[in-house]
């Protein structure tokens, strides 16, 4: 039986950001309702999040951008 090579999946860079953001929204809302954060203080929250999950995407596609150079 000869072994067929495995497809390996590429992340889908929009999905993996929109988990992102959802899990830090649910983090702030879990924060705030456990009493460790005040709703003021979520102005510095959302931001960072959008930041850091738009960070993780670029970083993700320029890594699939230099994967798809070195195999042409």
């Amino acid at each position: 039986m000869a072994r067929q090579k495995a497809h390996r999946r590429t992340a889908n860079v929009s999905s993996l950001v929109a988990g992102i953001v959802c899990c830090g929204i649910a983090l702030g809302w879990l924060l705030v309702e456990s009493r460790q954060l005040r709703l003021a203080d979520l102005g510095w929250l959302l931001p960072t999040i959008l930041i850091g999950a738009g960070l993780i995407g670029v970083a993700v596609s320029v890594q699939r951008s230099r994967n798809q150079r070195r195999r042409t």
